[in-house]
């Protein structure tokens, strides 16, 4: 399988999801645009970033960050917290600076691997991220408040208390410059508030400040499909996700995932999943 881009399930109004996976399932190199953060509880667990393979132990935290492909290799025995959050969570900060310093070159500076850490800052970063991961899984009364809290106490530590690199251009382990990394997440932003309308190709490379050649030109470069394939892929995403969570009426589901009609949408998720929407349906809940 090759690389592809992943559209992370998250809140709009919460962008951030705390998970567990078991190592003995394989994740094909793929990119997002969120932060995500690796904490291994148990086992080793084996990975690569940006082509670089790695190994992590039980107790260590990797920082893979927005943009860097990355992939999970067969790791039996092994379980990890996952924690990805969209840097827009951090919305107090106008999603761009905190102190003077963009949110992104943060994460940047940071040195991922928490084996180059001080043992003590590692500790302290596993334990919120312990946290996160048991409040977001209990959703108890208050439960976002304690978990924001958490993420900015953790953005405060990777700040002032985890060293940091200085990435060189031209040895920049991200596959994408940041330039292009946030252009496309512009073009992301756009189809995520428009997604439900229609939307041309010339809109959004107007709204990026491209020509429709040029930005035609970087899409299919950087994602390795058309601008039109991924605004389809990107409504088929959402309405899976509206399959699986609602008892929307299929009906309502084309409407509410962005489809021009029933019949498109009918289509083109068939010809995606190899089912109908609502048999897909079906073989997740039955007859519901």
């Amino acid at each position: 399988m090759g690389l592809y881009l992943e559209f992370p399930a998250l809140d709009r109004d919460f962008p951030m999801r705390s998970f567990t996976n078991e190592g003995g399932v394989i994740v094909y190199p793929h990119w997002h645009k969120e932060i995500e953060l690796i904490y291994v509880t148990q086992g080793r667990l084996n990975l690569g970033v940006n082509d670089v393979p790695i190994q992590m132990a039980e107790g260590e935290i990797y920082v893979i960050n927005g943009g860097d492909v990355h992939y999970f290799l067969a790791s039996p025995n092994s379980e990890r917290i996952v924690l990805q959050f969209d840097l827009s969570v951090f919305q107090e900060f106008s999603l761009t600076e905190v102190e003077g310093k963009r949110l992104r070159d943060l994460f940047l500076e940071v040195v991922p691997a928490s084996n180059d850490w001080d043992a003590d800052v590692a500790k302290r970063v596993a334990g919120l991220l312990q946290v996160i991961h048991e409040e977001s899984f209990a959703r108890r009364e208050g439960y976002r408040y304690v978990v924001k809290a958490k993420l900015y106490e953790m953005l405060a530590v990777l700040d002032r208390e985890v060293p940091k690199q200085v990435r060189d251009v031209a040895e920049d382990m991200t596959s994408k410059s940041q330039d292009t990394l946030e252009k496309l997440q512009q073009i992301f932003a756009y189809v995520e508030d428009h997604y439900q309308e229609t939307i041309t190709l010339q809109q959004v490379a107007d709204h990026v400040g491209f020509s429709s050649y040029y930005f035609t030109k970087l899409f299919k470069r950087n994602m390795g499909i058309t601008f039109m394939t991924f605004v389809n892929d990107y409504r088929l995403s959402k309405a899976k996700w509206i399959l699986l969570n609602e008892e929307t009426p299929v009906t309502e589901v084309a409407e509410l995932a962005g489809f021009s009609s029933v019949k498109t949408f009918h289509h083109a998720f068939k010809r995606a999943m190899g089912v109908s929407p609502l048999k897909y349906r079906r073989t997740i809940f039955g007859n519901k």
